[in-house]
């Protein structure tokens, strides 16, 4: 991923979101989703960056894959994490939590985490 550009950015609205999400179940649900929006920001600005690098030369082919599914996958868990919280603020209809864990955490862990993991892992240097 670059150093510079946007990348600092995606890589500080990410925990900065999670926090503020955190901190929204103890200041209200307005505070949450603005939390959600700035996470989801930086969640697909990383995943945008992971896709340009993806479209450089040198990964091979598997290590691509990886990357472009844990970038892709992003796109609706973080969706889905929006339209509950705007839900949960806003008093409009939202998935149940249960239902949340089985579609937002898990994409979010096997499709973006175990296969970012995977990717990077491929990408470290090898032992001589």
């Amino acid at each position: 991923m670059p150093s510079g550009g946007p990348a600092p950015g995606g890589a500080l609205s990410v925990p900065g979101g999670t926090m503020l999400v955190l901190a929204g179940y103890f200041v209200g649900d307005w505070f949450e989703l603005a939390g959600a929006v700035v996470l989801t920001a930086g969640m697909w600005l990383v995943s945008l960056l992971t896709l340009a690098e993806v479209r450089q030369d040198g990964h091979d082919r598997p290590t691509r894959l990886l990357l472009g599914v844990s970038s892709l996958v992003l796109t609706v868990p973080m969706v889905l994490a929006l339209s509950w919280a705007l839900g949960e603020a806003a008093g409009l209809p939202r998935l149940p939590v249960s239902w949340m864990v089985a579609t937002h955490g898990l994409l979010n862990a096997f499709g973006f985490a175990l296969c970012a993991i995977g990717a990077r892992l491929r990408l470290r240097p090898q032992p001589l």
